[in-house]
């Protein structure tokens, strides 16, 4: 068993320096710097509920978001990087450098992936497919920036993502039984009409 954590460890750490001396690239370390910090402490993700919550046809779509954020926050940042307490990167190897300022809480899983999964998991259920494309593109983008800036290892982000995806499948089937979720799907943008 150490065998193979050892492997995984070793993994993560040549993808890291990988990333580090052969992807980083001045021009786009301000986009995933952006990318990132607009998930910080999940900001983007409920402002996008908020707003969800303020008209009729979306309100549940929004309690739904909201759910599965809350429930990924919970299983990710409260129970899972507490049991696990892995250190970050920058904590374990000298030659990892991160391109932000270091975060104090432990590395497994990626939170800012696991709620960025969570939200577009429920999302990409209802929204028209152009836009849930790019919601989906931008999760990724935030998934890989964590690796990019050198604060989460890969497994971190693939165990973040597998998180986020799961609690929004938990989230969308408990609701799916009390409420006919079909109704709820926008064709179109146009939530004017929906507001009371």
């Amino acid at each position: 068993m150490d065998s193979i954590i050892e492997k995984i460890y070793e993994f993560d750490h040549n993808i890291l320096l990988f990333i580090q001396e052969h992807v980083r690239y001045s021009p786009l370390t301000p986009v995933m710097d952006i990318s990132s910090k607009l998930v910080n402490a999940g900001v983007l993700w409920i402002l996008i509920c908020l707003v969800l919550l303020c008209f009729k046809k979306t309100r549940l779509i929004g309690v739904m978001a909201l759910s599965s954020l809350g429930l990924c926050f919970l299983v990710n940042n409260i129970i899972i990087k507490h049991a696990v307490a892995r250190p970050r990167p920058f904590d374990t190897y000298n030659d990892l450098y991160p391109l932000i300022k270091k975060p104090k809480d432990y590395s497994f899983a990626s939170g800012h992936t696991a709620t960025s999964f969570a939200i577009v998991g429920i999302l990409v259920r209802f929204i028209p497919k152009p836009i849930a494309v790019i919601s989906v593109v931008y999760a990724f983008m935030v998934a890989f920036s964590r690796m990019y800036l050198g604060v989460h290892y890969p497994t971190d982000v693939l165990c973040g993502m597998a998180i986020g995806i799961i609690g929004s499948v938990v989230i969308y089937y408990i609701y799916s039984k009390k409420f006919n979720l079909d109704e709820y799907k926008i064709k179109k943008l146009s939530f004017a009409k929906n507001a009371e």
